[in-house]
């Protein structure tokens, strides 16, 4: 069933709202840590500790991006620890964010050419 005009620039505003919030969100200007920030956990090498059958100790904090097909990992410095685990949080966001406006776009595209179809003229 074809949706009416009606409801079809409804859904087209609803959309063109929630695309006006994300490129909001998208464009603010907060720091991003680009990759994957993430803990790494060591055995400490001691033989009596839990760790040595255990998955280890959360010792080190890296930010895990690719260039070029390959993997890099860069220490972070205890004194960067936090910042960068909120950049890299505000980073995953803006994944998430760019996925949907993506979304959204092409959500907008399938409308307006439902409206086209509406305003074709069927000539016979």
């Amino acid at each position: 069933m074809a949706l009416s005009r009606d409801n079809l620039l409804a859904s087209l505003r609803e959309l063109q709202a929630e695309r006006s919030g994300l490129l909001r969100r998208l464009t603010r200007d907060s720091a991003l840590a680009v990759g994957t920030v993430s803990v790494v956990r060591r055995k400490c090498g001691n033989p009596r500790c839990h760790c040595a059958n255990g998955p280890g100790h959360p010792q080190t904090l890296f930010l895990f991006k690719g260039d070029d097909g390959r993997r890099h990992c860069k220490l972070v410095r205890r004194d960067d620890e936090e910042r960068m685990q909120q950049a890299g949080e505000r980073y995953r966001d803006f994944r998430q964010d760019l996925k949907r406006l993506r979304a959204i776009e092409q959500r907008a595209k399938e409308i307006i050419m439902a409206l086209r179809d509406l305003r074709v003229l069927r000539y016979e």
